[in-house]
């Protein structure tokens, strides 16, 4: 019965949330057809269009953080996979200096042997159980009992010719270049974020522009069909369609921007690591008050501060030390070696007679002063001249780093120089045609001019700023590039 009751609630239940309930917004099916909806009212459109059925779109009440450039080139430093691998590579190549240090000074082993023996008798010279007794199976043993053999031995160095010390520089070498290796994907991945960033700046500045030339422009049109209603003088409709035909050119370049903005925050939010609620400051981009001297001092920093540089240096402090362990192996290894044994089977008769050993019980100790020598002269002097000549080919590369190095910085230097004359004039020009919209605007609201003529300014305007935003974005590039060919980071703009 109660199983019964509860299905019938339960049967209630349903039939009553059945007589209220529809479907959703987007199941055209089953709602109401709606009404025809009325002509949206274009100021710049002689007819209305009707509004397209679609919801509206979410409102957003979470909005991401605005993450500075200098929090991108953190978060980049942190979380980029590049820098991770690296990372990594240095990692191993500390492990392999450690081994370097530790390895002379660890040539120790160690043996341990337990099992189980019969009772074994006599002595070597009144012998009474035959050699067969060891030989028998596992469980065959009669009165088996338990022995034990442990033993200790090494050789510690005392003179290898120079092989320990080559050992250990050519690692810490191997270190360096690592470190370096770091330091050169860093300074790529910074100028990256670099690029990424200013790109979003310029996306958004070119955004405000269009809506800033479409608002003028829409202005205009509206003040034109008023005058072309009203029968005013000197105005036709060819005058309106112009400016209507500037205001559709100027519409067709508005996905330029979302293009640009959408591909600079996504190698944003793969560079930095962060991949929601991603976005920075709503700023402008501006000039950068970083000051260029004069291309020696870059040409300098790069020799210092260069990644590829200082690898090169480091490959060359490894070879020459593998040059001197190559030749220090020509040569022998002069140490004490020492050993420490133990045997113990209490089933078998102790020997203690000094001419036969006692493979069961036995202590003992000692060390020696030896050598040893590997007499393969010829081919060990064909490794160094192996050797040798891969201490050539590094010495090679350091030139060929240190000459093109100095090709790229030179490059950059000049591709920065001619970006920050760009920016001033640009700059110049764009103030200039302000000034001659401002112009022909007064004379607009004095009546003297008519719309006609801001056609013309507007022209000049929208194409000086667009030029200087991208004067002011090649500017903040360049300076950046400029930054990662002498690896001088504190020269790149940080904000």
């Amino acid at each position: 019965m109660r199983r019964f009751l509860l299905a019938l609630g339960l049967l209630g239940a349903l039939l009553g949330t059945s007589g209220v309930a529809r479907a959703g917004d987007f199941d055209l099916d089953d709602d109401p057809q709606p009404s025809k909806p009325e002509p949206a009212k274009d100021p710049a459109a002689g007819k209305g269009a009707p509004a397209p059925l679609m919801p509206p779109p979410p409102v957003a009440t979470i909005r991401g953080h605005a993450y500075s450039l200098r929090e991108c080139l953190a978060l980049a430093d942190r979380n980029h996979p590049n820098l991770w691998a690296a990372r990594a590579r240095l990692a191993f190549a500390h492990g392999q200096l450690d081994e370097a240090k530790w390895l002379p000074w660890m040539q120790v082993g160690a043996d341990v042997t337990a099992g189980i023996l019969p009772r074994l008798g006599g002595t070597a010279f009144y012998n009474e159980t035959p050699i067969s007794l060891r030989n028998q199976p596992f469980l065959g043993l009669a009165d088996p009992q338990p022995f034990l053999q442990f033993s200790v031995g090494g050789v510690l160095p005392l003179w290898t010719f120079g092989k320990i010390s080559a050992g250990r520089e050519a690692a810490e070498a191997n270190v360096r270049l690592n470190e370096w290796e770091v330091e050169k994907l860093r300074q790529q991945l910074r100028m990256d974020v670099r690029r990424a960033y200013f790109g979003l700046m310029l996306a958004r500045d070119a955004q405000y522009l269009l809506d800033e030339i479409i608002s003028l422009l829409d202005k205009s049109i509206a003040n034109m069909k008023k005058k072309l209603s009203k029968g005013e003088a000197g105005i036709e409709e060819v005058d309106r369609l112009r400016l209507e035909l500037y205001r559709e050119e100027t519409l067709a370049r508005s996905g330029e921007p979302k293009r640009g903005e959408t591909y600079a925050i996504a190698a944003l939010r793969f560079l930095t690591g962060v991949q929601t609620a991603f976005d920075i400051p709503d700023e402008p981009l501006k000039r950068p008050t970083k000051v260029l001297g004069p291309v020696v001092q870059y040409l300098t920093a790069a020799r210092l501060h260069r990644g590829e540089v200082n690898q090169a240096r480091s490959g060359v402090v490894a070879r020459r030390a593998l040059v001197d362990l190559a030749r220090a192996r020509l040569y022998p290894d002069i140490g004490i070696g020492y050993r420490v044994s133990y045997g113990v089977a209490p089933s078998a008769t102790i020997q203690n007679t000094a001419w036969v050993g006692d493979p069961f019980n036995y202590f003992g100790y000692g060390f020696a002063v030896g050598a040893r020598w590997n007499l393969d002269l010829l081919p060990q002097s064909a490794r160094v001249a192996q050797a040798e000549a891969q201490l050539d080919e590094a010495r090679a590369f350091e030139r060929l780093a240190l000459g093109g190095v100095a090709v790229e910085v030179e490059n950059a230097y000049g591709i920065a120089v001619e970006a920050k004359t760009r920016e001033e004039y640009w700059d110049k020009a764009e103030h200039r045609t302000r000034q001659w919209i401002s112009t022909t605007q007064d004379s607009i609201d004095l009546g003297t001019k008519d719309e006609r003529a801001l056609l013309e300014p507007l022209r000049a305007y929208f194409n000086a700023r667009v030029n200087h935003l991208y004067a002011l974005m090649d500017f903040s590039v360049a300076l950046s590039d400029l930054s990662r060919a002498t690896g001088w980071d504190a020269f790149a703009p940080i904000d």
